[in-house]
């Protein structure tokens, strides 16, 4: 599935069991939610493929609901929600205090919430041909992205991996040039699972010592597709789709394990609401003890308004619910054959009684 950097979406809603927004039914059968509107979202990367094949299988629904989303990364989803350019925005990460506010003010004064709508893994990806299954600790992974590690034959690389062939060739980073929510995840993890040697913090952008900057998952995958020795971090469906080969990753338990839907759900049963209210916002345990836990899991969100203001619309409000409700509910199916997890039931179940408490003046 090509990964566009805009995607039309186009859902609809029965009236199951959420007030004006209704739930999607599996069948994708529409029902009085589906009045004529026009919704525009934009952010995440890292959800993007979803957002594709959500519109891929709901587009002939609903027809008169159109959603547009794009693929513009994490920092700049949020920045377009606080300007009122988007409707709602695709996060990685949650708010920052500023930007809270200013998502807020966009609001009329209403909190804007953060929705977990996808669950998936960071893949550690990387270009040699003849190197299958490479294992990676936290502590090697920040070496290589810090620039301590610089060939891929280095005494720490041969040491995570007894018997592999390692080639003598230089290490080539590549990693997000805009603000991302996928670099916050990935960094957020170093820090928590390499400690004492990760110094770079943790955000959406960092001050990278080495490698090439890229635009999006798209731009980093693309890059290492494109050279021999390169490596980055990614969403698993962009790896994919340039036939990346990924990393096994140490976890806690001590365990190298891969990057699969299932050990993503496994992950993220640990994974904690600790918003308020309707606000789910999630704490994620990067150091999972259980065997086959993948640690570099993470939830991606939509950010909405709790209240619009009277000029967003009704008919507005109940398109965007209908189109949300989808997303939790009947769209979660095609969550593993995309490379991502269903989120876990419970999370659900959260977000759809928090659909159905968004309105309008």
């Amino acid at each position: 599935m090509a990964l566009a950097g805009a995607v039309a979406v186009t859902a609809c809603g029965s009236n199951n069991n959420t007030g004006n927004g209704g739930t999607v039914a599996a069948t994708g059968s529409a029902s009085g939610s589906c009045s004529a509107a026009q919704l525009t979202g934009g952010g995440s990367s890292f959800q993007a493929p979803m957002e594709q094949a959500w519109s891929a299988s709901f587009l002939s629904n609903c027809p008169q609901v159109h959603v547009n989303y794009n693929s513009v990364g994490s920092g700049a989803g949020i920045q377009q929600f606080g300007q009122g350019t988007v409707d709602f925005a695709g996060s990685d990460v949650t708010m920052k205090p500023d930007e809270q506010r200013t998502a807020d003010n966009r609001c009329g004064g209403a909190p804007a919430i953060h929705l977990p709508v996808t669950a998936g893994g960071v893949a550690v990806a990387y270009n040699l041909p003849d190197v299958k299954n490479l294992r990676l600790t936290a502590a090697t992974v920040a070496g290589i992205f810090q620039g301590t590690i610089t060939r891929w034959n280095d005494p720490v690389l041969a040491a995570d991996n007894p018997g592999a062939t390692l080639p003598n060739i230089p290490i080539v980073v590549f990693h997000r040039s805009d603000g991302s929510g996928t670099t916050a995840v990935f960094s957020a993890y170093l820090k928590a699972a390499a400690a004492s040697s990760w110094k770079l913090g943790s955000d959406k952008t960092l001050n990278w010592p080495v490698g090439q900057g890229a635009k999006g998952n798209e731009g980093v995958s693309a890059g290492v597709n494109q050279t021999k020795g390169g490596i980055t971090y990614t969403e698993q469906a962009f790896a994919e789709q340039h036939k990346l080969t990924t990393a096994l990753i140490k976890n806690a338990g001590g365990s190298f394990v891969p990057l699969t839907s299932a050990n993503v759900s496994r992950a993220l049963e640990t994974a904690q609401l600790s918003g308020t209210g309707n606000d789910l916002k999630a704490t994620i345990d990067y150091k999972p003890a259980a065997a086959d836990a993948y640690p570099i899991s993470t939830v991606s969100y939509v950010i909405v308004c709790s209240h619009y203001p009277s000029s967003f619309g009704a008919d507005k409000v109940a398109a965007l619910k209908s189109y949300l409700d989808y997303a939790v509910g009947a769209g979660q199916q095609t969550a593993a054959q995309l490379g991502f997890a269903p989120l876990p039931p419970a999370m659900a179940t959260k977000d759809r009684a928090a659909i159905a408490a968004v309105n309008a003046s």
